[in-house]
């Protein structure tokens, strides 16, 4: 997998089938393609804007799409020196919001961190019940609005208060060991910031959320070697993952029906796909030759989401 050399932007991805496979390399075209030597600044600054967008009363989702093993949680949550998508983007948005707030602008600002686990929406910042399992969730729809009953969301006013809820979120979230990643995220991840805007005394409220979502990886089960629960977490995971593109197609081409109840990762997503919200998916593939055909099925898929997401003009297209 390569970006070829010589591009004035880095857009175009090609892969090459390995050593003895039939075909020629695929060229795929996306709004960014990042080579190996990316860092994760690099990766940020590409969405940072976007992130700050939640500040302007947009509703704002980013999405990790990409086979098990690939590198979605690296790129989103990042090790504790090296820091992902999501806690940059907290310390950007407590720095802007600063920045605002000299200008008469005021914030409050609620975090929640939750995963869709065997089409469970379950709460990973609230106590666990008897048994040990995070807490499970209903979704209801309001006036138009998708809440979650329950959910626990705490207030915070800088980062440094978010990193220690991020850290609790990652030690009960849902992963196994299978023949691909020893610690495959067997759930959809979702970390969600509430934000609430008012400019001045007695001014203009909006409200707003971002949503930064780390999916779990799509997998074929006979290299995943996967059997029993684990099979049946790698089939919830699969069919949310093609709702999630069925949801995307249908608001791309206009459908009277969006499938948002299909699966609960979707319905949970509704309110970040809808109306003037802004959308962003990072899609990571692995670089080697045995994860080819999935690497190019990833490929695949981010293209078509690309294209869904460049004709409706949603925010930013995927990336």
């Amino acid at each position: 997998v390569s970006v070829p050399a010589g591009q004035v932007e880095d857009t175009v991805l090609e892969i090459r089938p390995v050593d003895g496979a039939k075909g020629g390399p695929q060229r795929f075209q996306f709004d960014h393609a990042f080579g190996a030597a990316a860092s994760q600044e690099d990766v940020f600054v590409e969405v940072s804007q976007l992130t700050q967008s939640a500040l302007d009363g947009h509703n704002v989702a980013i999405f990790a799409y990409g086979q098990t093993g690939s590198g979605k949680t690296f790129t989103m949550e990042g090790p504790g020196g090296d820091p992902g998508v999501t806690p940059r983007a907290v310390e950007r948005l407590f720095a802007h919001a600063a920045e605002l707030s000299a200008l008469g602008s005021s914030f409050e600002f609620e975090v929640s961190c939750l995963e869709v686990y065997n089409e469970e929406v379950r709460d990973l910042l609230a106590p666990p019940p008897k048994g040990g399992e995070p807490a499970k969730l209903k979704l209801q729809d309001l006036a138009g609005v998708v809440c979650v009953q329950g959910l626990k969301s705490t207030r915070v006013a800088t980062a440094e208060e978010v990193a220690p809820l991020l850290a609790a979120a990652q030690r009960v979230r849902s992963t196994a060991s299978t023949k691909m990643n020893d610690r495959s995220s067997r759930s959809h991840y979702v970390f969600r910031m509430r934000i609430r805007r008012r400019e001045g005394e007695g001014g203009e409220c909006r409200e707003s959320e971002l949503y930064l979502v780390d999916l779990a990886g799509s997998e074929r089960v006979k290299e995943s070697g996967v059997s029993g629960e684990q099979m049946v977490e790698a089939r919830a995971i699969n069919k949310s993952l093609s709702s999630l593109g069925d949801v995307v197609a249908a608001l791309a081409s206009g459908a009277k029906h969006v499938p948002f109840r299909n699966s609960k990762l979707t319905h949970l997503m509704q309110n970040a796909l809808s109306g003037s919200s802004k959308t962003l998916m990072f899609v990571n593939i692995s670089p080697l030759a045995k994860h080819y055909n999935e690497s190019v099925s990833s490929l695949r898929f981010a293209q078509k989401v690309n294209g869904c997401l460049s004709s409706n003009k949603r925010g930013l297209p995927g990336k």
